[in-house]
């Protein structure tokens, strides 16, 4: 799994540890049974198969005869090729019996030292420059102390400059503090339809009792009748909440940067790119970089079972309510300059757009 992947995680993720040793499948099995939860599970499924079902059959016969030949081995290989033909960022599968049998790593290494995924500093007494490179729920409460602590620094500021460069997202929890400095309307927010599925219930069942305060018979019951709409359309799309649209108008703060820059580029993904959509909204928002990695039309992910516990298979659960008119999967959010090769001081290249 790449390190993007780790942090491709928008709204909540229900994780169940896995058990090993019950079901282990040869890779004939595997990909039967992935096929058939991902055909019949996979929110994005219908979309990303319309327009090219010849295609996808011919794809599935091919890794069908080939999973008849391949070694339990190197069948992650073989399944991880079934699964890139939907291009989506959100479907992770791993291969546990390998991470079961991985050597442990010595204890004797010299430790290499993480980036500081937050970072701040004074480029000059009018531009502020703030680095977040996660939007992981742990930078929740930093991210929020760091902008209360530069609050005047912000305030006075004539130009912001966030680099969110290289962020795979995580939560929309963690920008919230920056909004009201460089938001300059109420902006429009697309709501998500959730893929109705047994798997889904009972994640959000489980996720639910275990959360409430009091083993209460009633409180067991409202949680039921909040899971009703899902249970009774199996198999559906079910839109969370009563608009497709929300309008969000978000408190302004009254001194705020004349010029906002964001530098994104390609690494940039999930919530991190709903970050991208909400602020280019704004009138003084300018995004600078290349475009995002394009993994925003589906979230949520949790994990699937297969019926093959030697693989853990983590699926999105709901899609945009942007699909299918604005798809930005594989697209990306486009930026409003293109920061092409020759520029090779992205941060040099904002503070003078601020400055001229």
């Amino acid at each position: 799994m790449t390190n993007t992947k780790l942090f491709l995680i928008f709204c909540l993720v229900f994780f169940v540890r896995p058990i090993y040793g019950q079901t282990t499948c040869n890779c004939s099995q595997a990909l039967k049974q992935l096929i058939i939860k991902i055909e019949s599970e996979y929110p994005g499924f219908p979309e990303k198969t319309k327009q090219n079902k010849d295609l996808y059959q011919a794809k599935k016969n091919i890794l069908t005869k080939k999973s008849l030949l391949v070694s339990n081995g190197t069948c992650m290989q073989l399944l991880q090729e079934y699964l890139d033909f939907f291009h989506d960022e959100h479907i992770v599968l791993d291969d546990l019996s390998k991470k079961k049998n991985a050597p442990q790593t010595s204890t004797e290494n010299p430790k290499v030292e993480p980036e500081d995924e937050i970072s701040s500093k004074s480029i000059s007494p009018d531009i502020f420059y703030i680095k977040i490179s996660s939007f992981g729920y742990e930078n929740i409460a930093p991210f929020k102390e760091l902008i209360e602590k530069n609050k005047e620094k912000i305030e006075s500021s004539k130009g912001l400059i966030i680099d969110v460069r290289n962020n795979g997202g995580g939560t929309d929890n963690v920008y919230q503090p920056l909004l009201p400095y460089i938001l300059t309307n109420p902006i429009r927010i697309m709501s998500v339809e959730f893929f109705a599925t047994q798997t889904l219930v009972n994640g959000l069942r489980d996720y639910a009792i275990k959360n409430i305060k009091q083993d209460s018979l009633n409180e067991v019951k409202r949680i039921d009748e909040d899971l009703r709409e899902y249970r009774e359309n199996i198999g559906k799309f079910v839109l969370y909440g009563d608009k497709k649209v929300i309008i969000d108008t978000i408190v302004l703060n009254k001194k705020s940067p004349q010029q906002v820059i964001i530098l994104a580029n390609r690494n940039v993904a999930s919530s991190a790119e709903n970050f991208l959509f909400s602020s280019r909204q704004s009138k003084k928002v300018k995004i600078m970089g290349t475009p995002s990695m394009g993994a925003l039309d589906y979230g949520s992910i949790r994990e699937f079972k297969f019926g093959c516990d030697n693989y853990q298979l983590l699926l999105p659960t709901y899609r945009s309510t942007r699909l299918p008119q604005y798809p930005i999967d594989n697209i990306g959010i486009q930026p409003d300059i293109y920061m092409d090769e020759s520029i090779s001081d992205w941060i040099d290249f904002a503070v003078r757009y601020i400055q001229e």
